[in-house]
This record gives C-alpha cells, structure tokens and sequence, in this order.
C-alpha cells in the first residue's frame, strides 16, 4: 500500500508534445462579437494550451484499456490482480458509494449488516468507526485494498490521485504565423450520409507545429507503475494517442520529444529541497521493462 502519510519519492516526468496535425481543445462558447462557434481554451494573455485535465484523462483512459487486456491474460504483480474498474458507472466502480436500501439499516446496527461487505464506502466507514470516531488509517487501509490499480493510481471519489498533470503551455508562440485558425465543420444527416441542411458552424484550432511542455508529477509510485504511465507516453510518442477533441477527423494527433524522468528519494529529499541534489535522469525503456518483468 502507498503510504499517503509521509513522503516516500517522487517522479517527476518531462516532455515536449508536439503536434503533427492541428489541435482541438475547446472552451466554452465565445461572447466575442466574431467569435467561434467552438473556441481553443487560452490563458488571459490569448495563448493556447492544454489542461492538465485533458491529458490526465488520456492517458488514464488508455491505462484503463491496458490492465483491463493484462487482467483478461491472467497477468498478475507479485499475486495480486492487475485491473481497472469502470468509473463512469456507479455499479461498476471498484468502490461503491451505497450498496442499496439495506445500507440505511448501518446507522441503527452501528454497522453490524456491512461486516461482510467490502465494496461499499459506507459499509467500510461503519467498520471502522469506534466510538464515534473514523479511524483515517484503517478507512485509507480499506479503500485501497478494495480499489482497482488505476483508482490506486489516479484516483477515485475516495482515494487522493498519486499523479498530477501541469497545465502544458505553448512554447514556441513567437515561432508561428498565427496561434489559432478557424475551421468549418457541418452536421451528418446519418440516415442521408451528406451534410444536414441548417447545421454549419466553425471551429478553432490551433496549427500543426505547436509545441507544448508537458510536466508530470508522480507520488509515492513503484517503478513498475511508473512503467504504467510510460507506456501511454510511448503511445502518444508513436501519434498512436491523440490528445482532444475531433481526433476522427484527423485532429489531435502528435509525437513527444526529451522525454526526460528524474527520481528523488526520500533519503534525498532535503537535498533535493535545498537545491545541493541533482538526480540522476532514468531510462524511460528500462523502467517499462520493469513492468513487463513484474508481471506473472
């Protein structure tokens, strides 16, 4: 189990996405008076980037699909299943808020009805709670052995996420001609298989060529999870991951450069604070060999 109490090492993952074809990552609609119908997200001063939660959602989403093949070829880590839940489906989440209407009767039995259950958030908050009080260790105990790896990893309604995605900025702004270009896009008649009359509207982007600095930070992970996250990252390197919207129609698509990853200890931490500690860059295919070493 992470100890999410104290400081153990972290991971710190550096690259530059860049993009091959034209980028879509929309805001809100525009109220300019000649505004787009579907803008690009900028900062205050107009610059495009990328949220962080965008690319978190990526590569989460393909780590997903991962474990959920590993776990179909039996594949496990010293015993223990590697798998993903579904977190979009309340009953199919590897931790459940309620396990029904039986679940009221836990504040009358302080808790007797859920000995036996241990999907269920409530029934794991009554276990563990002794006079009145939650004991944090146990109730962080129980969720993550109930959880599924990537909860464990990037996080659920009841576990903190260990992997945090910075905002990726666009560094090469006074290179290009122009930061966003204007598209048209029309609605399919499905049934017709042609452009649907009255449905045309436009769309930003941003051109081929930009380029973003992606940072990410990961807490308290295991080698072999680092090589979780890696292989995404190797995805996205071969364009084999798109990043935003519209990738159907050819957006989205781009090649990472200097993947640089760097690992500091706990022994080293102070150092590293006070600035005295420089670690040494890790082999992004030695740590995904790992990985691949680990599994049963």
């Amino acid at each position: 189990m992470a100890d999410f109490w104290r400081f153990e090492n972290r991971t710190i993952i550096e690259s530059m996405l860049v993009m091959r074809t034209a980028l879509s990552v929309g805001s809100r609609a525009s109220f300019l008076p000649a505004g787009t119908d579907l803008p690009v997200i900028k900062t205050p001063e107009g610059i495009p980037y990328i949220p962080g939660s965008s690319l978190k959602g990526v590569v989460r989403s393909y780590v997903e699909r991962l474990l959920r093949t590993i776990d179909a070829l039996g594949r496990k880590h010293q015993g223990q299943r590697l798998w993903a839940c579904d977190p979009l489906n309340e009953q199919d989440r590897c931790v459940i808020a309620t396990c029904g209407p039986s679940c009221e009767q836990c504040e009358d039995c302080r808790g007797n009805c859920c000995t036996n259950c241990s999907r269920c958030k409530r029934c794991i908050t009554n276990r563990v709670t002794e006079n009145g009080r939650i004991s944090d260790q146990r109730l962080a105990h129980e969720l993550w052995a109930q959880s599924c790896t990537v909860c464990r990893l990037f996080g659920s309604p009841w576990l903190a996420s260990r992997v945090a995605f910075q905002d990726a900025h666009l560094v090469n702004a006074e290179a290009m001609l122009h930061l966003t270009e204007v598209r048209d896009g029309v609605g399919i008649d499905r049934d017709l298989g042609a452009a649907k009359t009255g449905i045309k509207y436009d769309f930003e982007t941003v051109p081929a060529g930009a380029r973003f600095g992606i940072t990410i930070v990961v807490e308290n992970a295991e080698r072999w999870e680092i090589g979780l996250l890696l292989l995404a990252l190797e995805a996205m390197d071969r364009a084999a991951l798109p990043v935003g919207g519209k990738s159907t129609r050819g957006l989205g698509w781009g090649t990472l450069e200097d993947v640089r990853i760097k690992r500091i200890e706990a022994q080293h931490l102070l150092d590293w604070l006070a600035g005295t500690y420089t670690p040494a860059p890790l082999n992004a295919q030695e740590l995904i060999a790992e990985l691949t070493a680990v599994l049963q």
